[in-house]
């Protein structure tokens, strides 16, 4: 190759190389800046029951249900705790529970107690019951809001129940 062949095509593969650099993307179109929207995930509906268990207790199988009383009054709960699969000490074990239920509209959007203490200062219908649980199935029941000294729940209305189980200390 003659050096001024070379050179040539030097020069060539120079000019294509910089004019690809040099062009705008598509088709000499300028590229729009985008928006970068952030919104903030929405809280999903808290779903019932709502039900908050000590770890100590893991090993008994624990329910909760709630019947609309038929006089559209309240909410009739029943906590169930089977001590099947538990080794429960002879002097049993000291089980509290404490029922509760609002209505959604009165709350934040997501709204779950995080404790008893959030219950009791939360303006909304609870009752606490506690028995020793030996070897047998123990059934708690309550009457919301009709054991409670709080009376604001409106069954007519969208609303969460729950409860949380515990080892009295």
């Amino acid at each position: 190759m003659k050096p001024t062949s070379a050179a040539v095509f030097l020069c060539l593969v120079t000019v294509i190389l910089c004019a690809g650099c040099a062009s705008a993307p598509g088709d000499g179109e300028t590229p729009s800046p985008t928006t970068v929207v952030t919104t903030e995930p929405t809280p999903e509906p808290v779903v019932s029951p709502v039900l908050v268990i000590d770890p100590r207790l893991a090993d008994m199988r624990i329910g909760l249900d709630a019947v609309e009383l038929s006089d559209r009054s309240g909410l009739f709960l029943t906590l169930t705790v089977d001590p099947a699969w538990a080794e429960v000490a002879r002097a049993g074990a000291p089980v509290e529970a404490l029922f509760f239920a609002y209505n959604t509209a009165d709350r934040a959007t997501g709204y779950v107690p995080a404790s008893p203490a959030d219950v009791r200062a939360g303006d909304m219908p609870y009752r606490t019951l506690s028995v020793t649980v030996y070897d047998a199935t123990v059934i708690f029941k309550a009457d919301l809001p009709r054991d409670s000294e709080n009376k604001n729940l409106d069954i007519e209305k969208e609303y969460v129940y729950g409860a949380f189980v515990s080892l009295r200390d």
